[in-house]
């Protein structure tokens, strides 16, 4: 059976979310793909002013920049882009785009920008149409091109168009939709490193908005998840057969929230033990729960990790993962035009970002006593939640 022709995805979908059952009785159900202004996943692109090879250019103002945004939905692999200036001074405002994906730049009409301001250009979603399996597929990129006052630039690229529909998990419909997190073109990205992967919302799932990962943990329930490289459809039924791996913490974590290729998952731990689908994971988040003697709720946080917090859950031994307290303060201080600015975080033992909250709240913010030695001179500042 021939599918419907998906062009801007699809106006008349509603006809089609009937599953379609495939050999192994697993159904595809059918999402209607939707476009914004307003990005839902977001990655930076790198700039360069050299011109790509072989790539026919058109008459341009100033010295543009250019740009390779990477897609696995083209047959090449990526379309090129070229910043150029209608003024004489900010950043770049007009776009060229190879949207056709003919290795050319000259021969589509440019774009200006939407939206300008001081540092940065902001484009409307640009329209892309690749060639799918079942007809043409349709995606929509939003670009913001950045100059600062250094001549430093960048580029941020965001996914300005996503799927949703209502889809049957456990024998109930749920609103779920899928969003392109890494910007790529494609919505079935599993990865490790969360900026890699793509997200997951669910109706009714406490844990919110999800990396994607093999398997969906909702209401207490383990589901396999299967998603289409360009988002129309989506496949889940209930796990059986799920390897589970231990994984030690020290007692006093509350929470801790890891995110892998198996998928995003939540756990409290019991006495600093609790299990995981086997496979291999980022410490996503972390918190500590308790009352001061006067009994108010304080909560210590970390978040913001890097490559130190993976770790693998096994059926071999358990995994040990050493977060939570000491936490340190890092103070930094840099000159620019003869001022002096003071930064202040909390670091955890990876490198973690550390937040402190009081009852839901942020506590007073911190304060800096700066003096000399000879106390000719002392002032107290105090810093500013960023």
């Amino acid at each position: 059976m021939k599918l419907l022709e998906r062009t801007e995805r699809w106006t008349t979908c509603a006809a089609v979310l009937a599953f379609a059952t495939i050999a192994c009785g697993q159904p595809e159900q059918w999402l209607e793909y939707h476009s914004s202004r307003e990005g839902r996943g977001y990655r930076w692109l790198e700039l360069t002013t050299n011109p790509p090879p072989n790539v026919a250019l058109p008459k341009l103002n100033a010295q543009p920049y250019f740009a390779r945004w990477t897609t696995p939905l083209d047959p090449a692999g990526g379309r090129w882009l070229c910043f150029d200036r209608t003024r004489k001074a900010g950043p770049c405002d007009r776009l060229f785009f190879d949207r056709s994906g003919n290795g050319r730049l000259d021969d589509d009409p440019p774009v200006e920008a939407a939206r300008r301001d001081e540092y940065a250009a902001h484009f409307d979603p640009q329209r892309v149409v690749f060639k799918g399996e079942d007809g043409p597929v349709t995606y929509h990129l939003l670009l913001r091109f950045m100059k600062y006052d250094d001549n430093t630039t960048s580029l941020l690229a965001e996914s300005g168009g996503w799927y949703e529909g209502n889809v049957n998990i456990g024998g109930a419909k749920r609103k779920v939709q899928l969003i392109d997190g890494n910007v790529n073109g494609a919505f079935n990205d599993l990865a490790v490193n969360p900026s890699d992967a793509d997200r997951l919302v669910v109706e009714g799932d406490k844990g919110g908005d999800r990396y994607l990962g093999r398997l969906l943990e909702l209401d207490g329930q383990l589901f396999q998840v299967e998603v289409a490289r360009d988002g129309a459809f989506i496949k889940v039924r209930k796990a059986e057969n799920v390897v589970l791996g231990q994984v030690r913490v020290p007692e006093a974590i509350s929470e801790l929230t890891a995110v892998g290729d198996s998928g995003h998952f939540i756990r409290k731990p019991a006495k600093g033990e609790f299990t995981l689908p086997v496979g291999k994971y980022r410490v996503q988040g972390w918190s500590i729960n308790r009352n001061d003697d006067k009994g108010v709720g304080w909560q210590l946080s970390g978040f913001n990790f890097n490559d130190f917090a993976s770790f693998e859950a096994t059926t071999a031994a358990p995994a040990r993962l050493d977060v939570g307290e000491p936490v340190r303060t890092a103070l930094q201080a840099s000159e620019s035009k003869g001022n002096v600015a003071f930064s202040l975080r909390l670091q955890g033992r990876l490198g973690e970002t550390i937040e402190i909250q009081r009852a839901g709240e942020r506590p007073r913010a911190p304060q800096l006593l700066l003096a000399s030695r000879d106390g000719s001179f002392s002032v107290t500042n105090t810093f500013e939640y960023g």
